[in-house]
């Protein structure tokens, strides 16, 4: 009976002591060793966003950086300063350069802080970042078109080429370009002005073939051939009348009528009357001494013993 007891009693010793342990010892370091663990856990979050952000800030400055400014005067002023330096540079005519007017960028976050915080509020309405259109244009060569839009291409601070057009000018000789683009800049602190790039010669040189081939260029035209034109026969002159060789010999009365003798170029005499024709000459009238012709509207006088006129 005594050793039954003793049993039971020890038992019931024993399950109060693990109760003991369980409600005073085990149960506190349990759940003191899991706050630790999710502590360790928040620290090792907290920790990554941190080491996050920092790169997240590295990546800013170094973006920060590259732009043009952090103003909308400044990039303005930097935009058509470093473009006005390359067109001249590519000696491009008729050159300009034109900017539009600024357009900030809202954050993402704004739709999604929803309503912040008083000390978040601020971030959330602050600008993400700020966009600069501008538009190049002028007239060159196909070379330096392509030239113009590599450099574009390879500037350090941020430009995005919309869109470009060109039209020929000159048979294709050369064109009128016009080239539309975008900057970004972050609203801030101003890092400096960017150095303008310095595009490699391999850059340039893989559209050497293009440009010399020129697309746009119209094929000469060909060379007119000029036909000789077969020279007419010219009509023959109408020799003019030989009026210096008819030499008026004499004047005769015949039953009333005056003739006049006449010896020809070919040495023979003719008689004519009043309104014969010698030529294109009449016989007007007959004197004793002398025979009157009419040509055209001269009149002429001719003696006997003299040549007609010319």
């Amino acid at each position: 009976m005594n050793r039954r007891v003793v049993a039971l009693g020890v038992l019931l010793l024993t399950g109060l002591l693990y109760g003991a342990y369980r409600s005073w010892w085990a149960g506190p370091v349990a759940e003191a060793r899991a706050d630790l663990v999710a502590y360790r856990e928040r620290l090792e979050k907290a920790g990554q966003e941190i080491r996050n952000g920092r790169q997240a800030r590295k990546a800013l400055d170094e973006l920060r950086s590259r732009s043009l400014g952090g103003d909308e005067e400044t990039v303005d002023h930097r935009v058509r300063t470093q473009l006005n330096r390359l067109l001249e540079s590519l000696e491009v005519v008729e050159a300009t350069v034109t900017t539009s007017e600024p357009r900030t960028v809202e954050t993402p976050a704004r739709s999604i802080m929803g309503r912040a915080q008083a000390s978040l509020r601020k971030r959330r309405d602050e600008p993400d970042f700020a966009t600069l259109e501008f538009k190049i244009g002028g007239v060159a060569p196909l070379g330096r078109v392509l030239s113009l839009l590599t450099e574009l291409r390879g500037q350090t601070w941020p430009c995005r080429i919309e869109d470009v057009r060109l039209d020929p000018v000159a048979n294709g000789a050369r064109l009128r370009f016009a080239v539309r683009c975008t900057t970004m800049f972050l609203l801030g602190p101003d890092a400096g002005e960017p150095e303008p790039s310095n595009v490699s010669s391999e850059a340039l040189a893989q559209f050497a073939d293009f440009a010399l081939s020129n697309p746009f260029a119209l094929p000469p035209a060909p060379a007119a051939v000029v036909q000789q034109s077969t020279p007419r026969p010219s009509r023959p002159s109408t020799p003019l009348f030989p009026y210096d060789r008819w030499r008026l010999t004499g004047i005769a009365e015949l039953a009333g009528t005056m003739e006049s003798w006449w010896v020809r170029p070919n040495g023979k005499t003719v008689v004519l009357r009043e309104g014969a024709g010698i030529g294109k000459a009449l016989i007007a009238g007959i004197e004793p001494e002398a025979v009157v012709l009419q040509r055209a509207d001269q009149q002429l006088r001719v003696e006997i013993g003299s040549a007609i006129p010319r």
